[in-house]
């Protein structure tokens, strides 16, 4: 990586390579808030699945170690592809199979809560994060997942943060200005 910065800085101007350095950390920037975000979003999933996991044994459900299973749901969530409904979904389907179809409701239950709230705090989170307003983050989370299915909901925010970050520059110094 050194190696191809080096090269670009013998073969290029230096006011290109000023640019480019202007951009790489602004994007780096950019990318560090937009993980920061999707830490926030896990952490906000696994406090609402131990929470109702929590209520549910003390109400007389059949869940043993909550916290272990808490954990377990947030580490998937934070796998890319993989979600909570991974691992809760299957997990009420063999509840309600297995006769106890009140815990398998719960669980379920308990997944529509954590997608409700992520659904409505993760916009804000993320754009406030990379400074993009929420109905642009919407909408790249949106197209991303349309073009490439649900990679493209971590995908489409960060080329949204390249673009900006790209595009901003020429905006505030003035298309033409730049051009010519």
């Amino acid at each position: 990586r050194i190696y191809i910065l080096d090269l670009m800085e013998h073969h290029m101007p230096s006011k290109w390579m000023q640019k480019i350095a202007i951009h790489i950390k602004e994007i780096s920037k950019s990318l560090g808030g937009y993980l920061k975000a999707e830490a926030t979003l896990i952490l906000v999933s696994f406090l609402i699945s131990v929470i109702g996991l929590y209520v549910l044994h003390f109400i007389g459900f059949n869940i043993k170690y909550p916290l272990l299973i808490a954990i377990f749901i947030g580490f998937v969530d934070a796998l890319p592809i993989l979600g909570s409904g991974t691992v809760m979904i299957p997990w009420a389907v063999a509840a309600a199979l297995n006769g106890d179809l009140n815990l398998g409701l719960a669980i379920i239950g308990l997944l529509i809560l954590m997608s409700v709230v992520r659904q409505f705090i993760e916009p804000r989170i993320v754009s406030k994060q990379i400074g993009i307003h929420p109905f642009f983050t919407l909408i790249a989370m949106y197209t991303g997942f349309k073009f490439i299915g649900i990679m493209g909901l971590i995908l489409g925010p960060i080329i949204l943060i390249i673009l900006k970050n790209i595009f901003s520059n020429l905006i505030d110094n003035g298309i033409i200005k730049t051009i010519v």
